[in-house]
């Protein structure tokens, strides 16, 4: 099952621009706002072209003004080579910021680790206990978290069934939730989880926390699977990689 993948840059971002927050914006970007648009930086495109960056429903654009501020021209801008010069400024106003936001949102969640907590690759995947494709991930992750070089941070969601939940809280409420995750998995899901009477809030609050940050993050399937590639952009894949895919995830060979 294989799904595009997008990519968000995790750069720091430093700049000498700033937002037209201080000083009335022209009328077009006033009434691009007023539809739903957020601004989110402003530049001086080629021959001191204002332009602005804006969001609207997670989708980043370049807008530019017209001499006369009366009139805006939306897209993408071009040199004579046709470089797209908005690519960066989206990049840069949009999507490294947003991409910084769902790595700590990641980091803050409820997961549970396998492999080295120094690993130089960190892997995060939303799984359910019934996903058999999620228990083939698993099996075909170990070689990298064998051999140190990845940690595999799990983050446990009920949805495929109605007691998905119940397990994954039976992992997550274990004495050792790495070791029963391990076990799990390695079972092929076949393992007698001990289902608990009462499930505890904490972990329920976890379990929604997690199906939340899977669906923000645009996750339909499980596994959903984020990683950083080489460049530290962040990288989306849901469902089973194939063979390639699975180095360029796991950042390099076994």
């Amino acid at each position: 099952m294989k799904h595009a993948v997008w990519t968000l840059s995790l750069a720091l971002l430093t700049s000498t621009s700033t937002l037209a927050t201080e000083a009335k914006l022209p009328a077009p970007i006033t009434a691009l706002q007023q539809q739903g648009f957020e601004l989110k930086g402003e530049f001086k495109g080629p021959g001191n072209l204002p332009g602005y960056v804006m969001q609207f429903q997670g989708q980043g654009t370049t807008v530019f003004l017209t001499p006369d501020k009366q009139h805006a021209i939306m897209g993408n801008l071009v040199d004579a080579t046709g470089k797209n010069l908005s690519d960066a400024q989206v990049e840069k106003w949009v999507y490294a910021p947003m991409a910084k936001e769902m790595w700590q949102k990641l980091e803050k969640n409820h997961w549970i680790a396998a492999g080295k907590a120094d690993a130089p690759q960190i892997v995060y995947a939303f799984a359910d206990p019934y996903c058999p494709y999620c228990t083939q991930f698993w099996q075909n992750a170990q070689p990298w978290l064998s051999s140190g070089k990845v940690q595999l941070r799990v983050l446990m969601v009920g949805m495929l069934r109605p007691d998905s939940g119940q397990k994954a809280a039976a992992i997550m409420m274990a004495e050792d939730p790495a070791k029963t995750l391990a076990e799990y998995e390695n079972s092929k899901g076949k393992l007698a989880l001990k289902i608990p009477a009462a499930i505890k809030p904490e972990i329920t609050k976890a379990l929604e926390d997690n199906l939340a940050l899977m669906d923000e993050l645009g996750g339909t399937a499980t596994p959903s699977i984020y990683y950083l590639n080489k460049d530290g952009r962040l990288q989306q894949h849901q469902g089973l990689p194939d063979e390639e895919t699975m180095k360029t995830i796991m950042g390099g060979d076994k």
